[in-house]
């Protein structure tokens, strides 16, 4: 009778209108000391400019990595960032936000090349639309409940991928047709307290080490989504020794190559790595 209630309140979810946002961030990679654009950054912002209708505002965040000293950097990833407004606001009218960071944290070894990686401008595109959600197709909750009974007999180094437990686009909350479906989980995993488990956290759209998370404002897109599950099970008694949370980005896609937005739904996903029994 509860999955019966729970699957018609999803029903009546697809006409509720609300605001939708959607976010997508493109990069623009820089040589040692450089703050001017290249032949290359031109174009490729030039191209972005003929993509920007219905865009409601840009941000825009200039890097620096670890070479030179501080104040340096601090100039330098100002520098990067303010250009590229300058640019885009000369050829679109747009809200365009700049920012910028003289330092970012590098996880490669340092050395006399630095870090390519922070060497960027991240240009984040925002978009608020007024609109419908209509739920994406998804498995009614008997068949999930179905399908994750399958947990116990997955051995330990398996996996088992949960496209019904999608996140917002850019974001790492999940999508509200899938909330029902982690209570449906909780309940499988509270009764199945064997289990042991990591929860890997992925994205879409090949958005390299890992994609913005436009709440958190960092770059931990994919951490964030495991870690968001990872804390609602510890706050509904789920013992934290038996899991761990892990970041996966784009890395693992379900659906490759993306040709839909549906496709990218899919692959904003979390999946359950069995660790131990």
């Amino acid at each position: 009778m509860k999955l019966k209630l729970v699957f018609l309140l999803l029903i009546a979810l697809k006409t509720m209108p609300m605001f939708a946002s959607n976010s997508d961030t493109v990069r623009l990679y820089y040589k040692i000391a450089e703050f001017e654009l290249s032949a290359g950054n031109q174009k490729k912002l030039d191209s972005l400019c003929k993509s920007f209708k219905g865009v409601d505002n840009l941000h825009i965040t200039g890097f620096a990595d670890y070479l030179g000293t501080g104040p340096d950097n601090a100039v330098l990833s100002q520098k990067r960032a303010e250009i590229v407004a300058a640019y885009i606001k000369s050829h679109i009218n747009l809200v365009v936000a700049a920012d910028w960071k003289a330092v970012e944290m590098s996880t490669a070894k340092k050395g006399p090349l630095g870090d390519p990686f922070n060497r960027r401008v991240d240009i984040v595109i925002n978009k608020i639309i007024h609109t419908k959600v209509v739920a994406q197709p998804q498995l009614p909750p008997p068949q999930f409940t179905d399908k994750i009974a399958h947990l116990s007999n997955i051995e330990v180094g398996g996996s088992l991928a949960l496209e019904e437990l999608t996140f917002q686009s850019a974001r790492h909350f999940l999508n509200p047709e899938c909330e029902a479906n982690l209570k449906i989980l909780l309940s499988y995993l509270k009764q199945h307290d064997n289990i042991k488990f990591e929860i890997q956290g992925h994205i879409c759209c090949d958005n390299g080490p890992d994609g913005m998370d436009i709440d958190s404002r960092d770059y931990k897109l994919s951490v964030n989504r495991a870690k968001f599950i990872y804390d609602y099970f510890v706050k509904n008694g789920i013992d934290a020794k038996r899991m761990t949370y892990k970041g996966l980005a784009s890395t693992k896609p379900k659906v490759y190559p993306e040709l839909t937005d549906h496709d990218k739904y899919l692959n904003r996903r979390v999946e359950l790595l069995i660790t131990g029994k």
